[in-house]
C-alpha cells in the first residue's frame, strides 16, 4: 500500500517567513483507504481529513532525516528520544498540527506508525491510531515527490539558497558508493553529513570488516559506543571454530520441497514457512516440548542438538542471540548465547529458518526488528508452538497471567513466547 501525500497551495496570512507562508497548503495524508491526517476540528466542530500547514517543515524534516528513515533499524538499544526524533514525519512538529507519526525501517519495508494527540493552540484532536506496512521504495518515491513539490514552489516564488535546498541537492548527487556510506552511517545511528574524522574511518573501515552477508544485520545491532569490540565479537562468533555443526540431513533435503517465501509481511512468511516445514516433517500440530522432541522432529541425535545449542560467550555483542554459518564441510554450524534451554531452543529453531530459507549464506540472529530478524522469530514461534494448536486448548477469549504460564510449560517454551502467539494470532487477550 503506497503512502500518499495530497497538497493544495493556499494563501497564508500573517505569516513572515518567505519559505513558511509561500509552503502553506491544505495537507492530507492516506495510506491506501487510510487517512493519517483526519482531525476533530473543536472551533468549526467538524472532522475533516486534511490539516493546513506550511510544508517546507515537513520536506526539511524528511531531507535532514533521510537516510534514517530509510536505513536505520530500530533494536532495543534505541529507546532514546534522539531517535524518535530522527523517526518522526515531523521533529519537534515545529508548532504546526502535523500527525505525531512516527517511520521505521525494516528492509524493504517501513511501518507508519501514528497515536492519538490533542493540539490545543490549534483546537485540533487526532483520534485515530494504527499501524501499516508499506514498502520502502514506495515511500521513499513518496516523499522524494513531496520535497520536489515544495522546492519547486520555492523556485517559483523566487526563494533560494535554503537549507532544504542544498541538502536535498547533496542527497540527490549521492552516487553509489557514498550512499552506501551514508546508509551505513545512518544505519549505526550517525548523521552521515555530521561526521568528525574518526568516525568517517569507521564507517569505511566496516566495509572490509564484516562479511557482506551479514553486514546489514550487523549494522542494526553495533553500539557505536564500543564499536571495534562488537565487530570483533561478531567475527569471532561466525569463526568456523566457534560453532558447532549440525548434520540436519533430513531438513536439508525436505527444504527442496518447500514452496519459495511468500511476499508481505515477514512474520507471515515465517509463519507460513514453519506451517509448512510441520506438515513436510509430519508433526500433526504436535508442540516440540523438549530438545528430545526437537531432536526427533529433525532426525538427529539429541546429544549432538544440545551439544549444537550449548551456550557461548559473545563478549561485547550484546544485541547478538547467536550465528548460523558452515562449516568446511558446508554442514549448517551454529551458536548461541548464554541463557536457559527454552531460550537457546528458541534461538535454535530461528537459525533453522535461517538454513532453510537461506542455505548456504551465514547469518546473524539479533535483538534487531528487521524483516530477516521478524520472520526468524515468527518461524521458531510458530514451529515450536503452533498457534492452531493452541486454539484448540484456550477456551476463554481473556486469559491471566497464570494462564499464560501454564500453557507455556505444556508446551516447554517461554511465557513471552506463548504471549505473542495468543495475541499475534488474536487468539486471547492477557488480563
Amino acid at each position: 500500500m503506497p503512502i500518499t501525500f495530497e497538497t493544495e497551495w493556499v494563501a497564508a496570512e500573517h505569516v513572515r517567513a518567505p519559505e513558511l507562508a509561500s509552503t502553506w497548503a491544505s495537507l492530507l495524508i492516506r495510506v491506501d483507504d487510510t487517512v493519517i491526517t483526519r482531525v476533530v476540528d473543536r472551533r468549526a466542530q467538524t472532522v475533516r481529513d486534511h490539516i493546513y500547514v506550511p510544508l517546507y517543515p515537513l520536506a526539511e524534516s524528511l531531507v535532514t532525516n533521510w537516510w534514517f528513515l530509510l536505513h536505520e533499524v530500530a533494536n532495543p538499544a534505541k529507546s532514546d528520544d534522539m531517535f524518535t526524533r530522527r523517526h518522526a514525519l515531523v521533529s519537534g512538529r515545529d508548532g504546526y498540527a502535523f500527525p505525531r507519526l512516527q517511520v521505521a525501517s525494516s528492509g524493504s519495508r517501513t511501518l507508519l506508525a501514528w497515536t492519538p494527540d490533542s493540539l490545543r493552540w490549534a483546537k485540533l484532536d487526532y483520534q485515530d491510531e494504527n499501524r501499516i506496512w508499506v514498502v520502502r521504495n514506495e515511500f521513499r518515491e513518496s516523499c522524494r515527490d513531496v520535497v520536489d513539490r515544495v522546492i519547486r514552489r520555492l523556485l517559483t516564488c523566487g526563494i533560494e539558497g535554503t537549507f532544504l535546498q542544498e541538502e536535498w541537492a547533496a542527497i540527490q548527487a549521492a552516487d553509489q558508493d557514498e550512499s552506501r556510506f551514508c546508509k551505513t552511517a545512518a544505519g549505526l545511528g550517525w548523521d552521515p553529513y555530521d561526521l568528525d574524522d574518526s568516525q568517517r574511518r569507521t564507517v569505511l573501515d566496516l566495509d572490509g570488516a564484516l562479511d557482506e552477508a551479514v553486514f546489514d544485520e550487523a549494522v542494526a545491532v553495533l553500539d557505536v559506543a564500543h564499536l571495534e569490540a562488537n565487530v570483533a565479537a561478531i567475527q569471532a562468533a561466525l569463526a568456523p571454530g566457534n560453532c558447532t555443526d549440525l548434520p540436519l540431513d533430513h531438513i536439508r533435503a525436505v527444504r527442496a520441497t518447500l514452496a519459495p517465501l511468500t511476499d508481505g509481511n515477514p512474520w507471515e512468511a515465517g509463519y507460513a514457512l514453519a506451517r509448512e516445514l510441520r506438515q513436510r516433517l509430519g508433526l500433526d500440530g504436535e508442540p516440540l516440548r523438549n530438545t528430545e522432541t526437537l531432536s526427533e522432529a529433525l532426525r538427529e541425535r539429541p546429544a549432538q542438538l544440545v551439544d549444537a545449542t550449548r551456550p557461548r560467550d559473545f563478549g561485547a555483542a550484546e544485541l547478538l542471540n547467536g550465528v548460523v554459518t558452515l562449516n568446511d564441510d558446508g554442514l549448517p554450524a551454529f551458536a548461541f548465547r548464554q541463557g536457559p534451554e527454552t531460550s537457546r531452543r528458541f534461538h535454535f529453531c530461528r537459525g533453522l529458518a535461517e538454513v532453510v530459507a537461506s542455505p548456504g549464506s551465514p547469518a546473524l540472529l539479533t535483538q534487531a526488528r528487521s524483516e530477516r530478524q521478524q520472520r526468524g522469530r515468527a518461524f521458531a514461534a510458530e514451529f515450536l508452538a503452533p498457534a492452531e494448536t493452541l486454539r484448540a486448548k484456550v477456551r476463554r477469549p481473556v486469559l491471566a497471567e497464570e494462564d499464560v504460564d501454564d500453557l507455556a510449560a505444556e508446551f516447554g517454551v517461554s511465557p513471552s513466547l506463548i504471549a505473542h502467539q495468543l495475541q499475534n494470532h488474536e487468539i486471547a487477550r492477557i488480563w
